[in-house]
């Protein structure tokens, strides 16, 4: 039962129900139907497959580690895997023990991973011997109460020697605490959002009724675990009508895309558009009609490629919106393919109210005005992690506040215009240009630097670095990425650097008044020289 402890941003003028207490109590009621059911699959694993009973004894063991180092409920663990099982079996021990999981891209770089395992406060790393090189020395030696732990290591200590120990139950509820997301923070550093059981539970709830999941459902997961969208959309949501899902990783599950949606008989995907670009331009043809829909978020979806793509695969695509704050999904076109409203985002879902919003004068605007996209109920985040100025700001006046630019019309279809920051979305990964110039001014003979987003026919965006440098010094291109590879993440790595004074028509990066940065007359040069 949702109480009264909700703070105002998760309040809504509707009621609306959660079945379930916690994480753990949906598994093992969907458990007690479907234990012989096939759970989750991996085409590429050695182990293909893992029914409800067989993840949840894997579980179990799991729990056990963390009981063997005394994690208590509320504690953090960062979990550092690709989409693997072993990401999973973390994920639900930490969830079903009331303690935080704190997912890490594994593709971030050391000082990426070290930032956040640090500002988690995370009492364990479980984390993939693919990246162990990755792990700072550093880490343990600064953070005594710090052990870090493959997955091998798990095995062979823990899942095959205790598989008969009593675990003790542990009371978890639906406001507690499940998971901090880190996405990418305006000043450079990640910020952790920090999602409860209830914002878990009710986004998974409301995809799986809007799209009319059930048993007979199975899901094609190609987006990364440690994202929402993977962990929430095409996980969560058809464990919640008991359904399955098939979970891909790497670049070959774009190649094989059609090829497992024959295999498994997928009825049901989640993608990025530039995967939908991707898929178009391929001589790959459907091999057979059990998908159903595509739901596609976190970046733009052009008409000109959602036409394209049904036109050559006859398969409707439902664009969406969402973000980490608001758990995965906060709206979706109307299901089904006859109810769409093409261009627009949809309407929001049954767990959250949205609004267009002055974000000056806090007043509700009318159709067809725009203003900033405002969310609030079930599904949006508790908080920022320890970023007190940031959460004042962001969640204020019973509201989230996306930053995002948006319009409503008189039918409630909502429309996404664009983004107040300079926020870059790269193959669906969120990265500010903070983060980039950051890195990049601390390589000392950089003068000034801006970095802006351009368009990628694949990726949706990529990154351009404008550099001034310091007088009479020239740094090749090729040294500056090298220096940037020490800080940055790879995908992070600016595809285009434009060196000032060298390549352009001005000495300075532009500036307004207050010394400002203009970015959109950096945009601008780009369009005009480069497009």
């Amino acid at each position: 039962m949702i109480n009264k402890i909700l703070p105002k941003h998760q309040t809504l003028k509707k009621k609306s129900k959660i079945e379930y207490n916690n994480i753990e109590n949906l598994f093992l009621k969907k458990l007690i139907k479907f234990k012989k059911k096939n759970f989750i699959i991996f085409p590429d694993s050695k182990i293909k497959q893992y029914t409800y009973q067989e993840f949840h004894n894997h579980v179990m063991s799991a729990i056990q580690i963390l009981d063997f180092y005394k994690i208590k409920k509320g504690e953090t663990i960062s979990i550092i895997f690709y989409n693997q099982v072993e990401f999973l079996i973390f994920y639900f021990a930490c969830l079903f023990r009331g303690v935080v999981a704190v997912p890490i891209n594994p593709d971030l770089s050391s000082k990426e991973i070290d930032f956040i395992v640090k500002n988690s406060k995370s009492r364990l790393v479980f984390f993939s011997s693919t990246i162990e090189f990755k792990i700072n020395n550093s880490l343990l030696a600064k953070n005594f109460y710090l052990k870090v732990i493959t997955f091998n290591d798990f095995f062979k200590q823990f899942e095959l020697n205790n598989n008969n120990k009593k675990i003790t139950h542990i009371k978890v509820n639906l406001h507690d605490e499940a998971a901090i997301i880190y996405t990418s923070g305006t000043t450079g550093n990640p910020k952790g959002v920090v999602l409860t059981h209830l914002n878990l539970l009710s986004d998974a709830k409301a995809i799986s009724e809007w799209f009319k999941f059930n048993d007979k459902t199975i899901t094609l997961c190609v987006l990364p675990l440690f994202h929402n969208n993977g962990q929430i959309t095409t996980f969560l949501a058809p464990l919640y009508a008991g359904g399955s899902t098939v979970i891909t990783v790497g670049k070959t599950n774009i190649m094989n895309f059609w090829y497992n949606i024959k295999k498994y008989k997928i009825t049901w995907t989640s993608v990025m558009a530039s995967i939908l670009s991707i898929l178009s331009s391929l001589p790959f043809k459907k091999k057979n009609n059990s998908l159903k829909a595509i739901l596609c978020g976190g970046q733009v979806l052009t008409r000109s490629l959602q036409e394209k793509f049904e036109n050559k695969f006859k398969v409707p695509v439902f664009e969406g919106y969402g973000l980490t704050e608001t758990t995965s999904f906060a709206c979706i076109n109307d299901y089904s393919k006859k109810k769409r409203v093409i261009g627009s985002i949809g309407k929001p879902l049954p767990v959250n109210e949205m609004e267009i919003i002055n974000s000056k004068t806090n007043n509700i605007l009318g159709p067809n005005q725009e203003g900033e996209i405002c969310i609030r109920g079930l599904n949006v985040a508790k908080q920022y992690f320890k970023l007190y100025k940031k959460n004042k700001i962001s969640f204020r006046n019973g509201w989230f506040h996306s930053g995002d630019y948006g319009s409503k019309d008189a039918n409630g279809y909502f429309y996404f215009h664009g983004r107040k920051d300079s926020l870059i979305i790269k193959g669906g990964e969120n990265i500010y240009p903070a983060e980039i110039e950051n890195a990049l001014y601390k390589i000392k003979d950089i003068d000034e630097c801006a970095v802006i987003g351009i368009p990628d026919k694949f990726l949706g965006e990529n990154i351009c670095a404008f550099i001034e440098f310091k007088k009479n010094v020239l740094i090749k291109k090729e040294r500056i990425i090298s220096l940037l590879s020490n800080h940055l993440a790879m995908f992070k790595l600016p595809k285009k650097i434009i060196i000032l004074n060298k390549e352009t028509d001005f000495k300075k990066i532009p500036k307004g008044p207050t010394k400002k940065i203009l970015y959109r007359k950096l945009r601008s040069y780009y369009e005009k020289k480069y497009k």
